[in-house]
C-alpha cells in the first residue's frame, strides 16, 4: 500500500519542475542559437520566431522557480 507522506508529493513535484526547466533549457538556447543565426543575415521572421522560443523559454522557466518558492 502507498504512504501518506506529504514530502513525496514535494519531491515528485520538485523532481517534475527540474526535469521541464532543463528541457526548456536547452530549447531557449536552440532559440537563442537560431536568433543569433539569422537575424544578422537579414532572414527577420526566423530570427524573430527564435528570439519570441528564447524569451518563452526564460519566462516559463522563471514561473517554475517562482511555483517551487511558493511550494516551500
Amino acid at each position: 500500500m502507498g504512504t501518506n507522506n506529504p514530502d513525496t508529493g514535494t519531491l515528485a513535484s520538485s523532481l517534475h519542475r527540474s526535469i521541464l526547466g532543463a528541457l526548456l533549457a536547452i530549447v531557449g538556447i536552440v532559440g537563442l542559437g537560431m536568433a543569433l543565426e539569422w537575424l544578422p543575415d537579414d532572414n527577420v521572421v526566423a530570427g524573430v520566431v527564435g528570439l519570441a522560443i528564447a524569451v518563452g523559454a526564460a519566462v516559463w522557466i522563471a514561473s517554475l522557480f517562482l511555483e517551487g518558492l511558493r511550494e516551500r
